[in-house]
């Protein structure tokens, strides 16, 4: 006897195996009452006739869902975001693996934002929040812990003590970074940084800083530009430290998207990235490795992070504390081609730059 999933109901696999529906149901919710020899026979006819227990009945019994929730930020120029696909795609293959779904849907404010929130709560949608892009001082985070509503964040805020959160050490990177770029020789860095209302880009800001007072160097704020976490920002960043009077040999970006985005408008310019300018990266994305030339970058694996933080929300969910959820992970430098020593010193790079226009 064969089933096809959701035709075959607990019933067929009592009658199959000649056993009541209630030992089939105490084997399926791993009671231990029942002998080892009913056991495997019953797991064997759950398999054999394709029987899958219904997620609706189960979630009702247990006063859950099943569903995670994450609402992605969309406008203010933020534009399409690769990390966070990759995110995404790491969160929902570790839900693939828990039996669990994923609902994704946006929102093009931060009004929008809460209120997105406030309804997904209210219809009963979801059991718990994955936060993205956490702000300095994120509303989002105050909203849900006012209603006692589970939420794991990627990222921390100026004072992440109270919630959990997985997040890379985004300002030690950044001074080891600077410090690698000095190593090749480097002594003009330019910073391709974000928005300054998130969190990650003003931890990275300050590594870039204080790297640069390690390894004796001017703190510059002429050779900082924020731009939208795009390719095209990544353009219009590299465009405009690039146009100065002395520009930077290498440019340290926030993102992979903003590097490839400098890459581009080295190549434009007819400058050899990787001798001409250094370029290197944050995120690992594994486009990095297939760009011309191979991206530099400082790699965070996002499906690695959207995995864990899936499993410590659902830890949440069932009863950990958030505080005992806080995990602080480091980034690891990939080394491709897009670093290198100074080909030109900052007057020779300015001298082809203007030639150029």
């Amino acid at each position: 006897m064969t089933g096809s999933r959701g035709s075959v109901t607990i019933e067929d696999v009592a009658r199959h195996v000649g056993v009541a529906k209630g030992t089939v149901s105490r084997v399926l919710n791993n009671y231990t009452d029942i002998s080892s020899e009913t056991r495997e026979r019953i797991l064997k006819a759950v398999k054999d006739l394709g029987y899958q227990p219904s997620s609706t009945a189960r979630s009702l019994k247990r006063g859950r869902l099943d569903t995670l929730g994450i609402v992605m930020p969309v406008g203010r120029g933020r534009g399409a975001d690769p990390f966070l696909s990759e995110f995404i795609d790491g969160i929902a293959r570790a839900l693939d693996d828990l039996d669990r779904d994923l609902l994704v849907t946006t929102a093009h404010s931060g009004r929008h934002m809460l209120e997105t929130h406030e309804r997904l709560i209210a219809r009963r949608k979801v059991d718990g929040f994955i936060l993205t892009r956490t702000e300095v001082n994120d509303p989002r985070i105050e909203f849900l812990q006012a209603r006692r509503f589970p939420f794991v964040a990627h990222g921390r805020t100026s004072d992440p003590r109270t919630f959990a959160w997985y997040d890379i050490d985004n300002e030690d990177t950044f001074v080891s970074g600077v410090k690698h770029i000095a190593a090749l020789g480097h002594r003009r860095i330019g910073l391709v940084g974000g928005p300054r209302d998130l969190n990650f880009a003003c931890q990275r800001r300050a590594g870039y800083r204080r790297g640069l007072e390690l390894c004796g160097l001017e703190v510059d704020p002429a050779l900082e530009v924020e731009e939208p976490l795009t390719e095209v920002g990544g353009v219009e960043g590299a465009r405009r430290l690039l146009g100065l009077h002395m520009p930077p040999t290498a440019l340290f970006c926030v993102t992979d998207a903003l590097a490839i985005g400098a890459m581009r408008l080295c190549r434009d310019l007819g400058l050899r990235v990787g001798e001409d300018v250094t370029i290197i990266g944050y995120d690992g994305l594994p486009v990095g490795a297939y760009v011309d030339p191979p991206l530099t970058t400082f790699s965070q694996s996002a499906q690695s992070a959207g995995g864990q933080i899936a499993r410590m929300l659902i830890d949440l969910i069932e009863g950990t504390e958030p505080a005992q959820r806080q995990k602080l992970a480091q980034a690891e430098l990939i080394r491709r081609a897009s670093d290198g020593p100074p080909a030109k010193t900052p007057e020779e790079l300015a001298q082809v730059l203007r030639r150029s226009v």
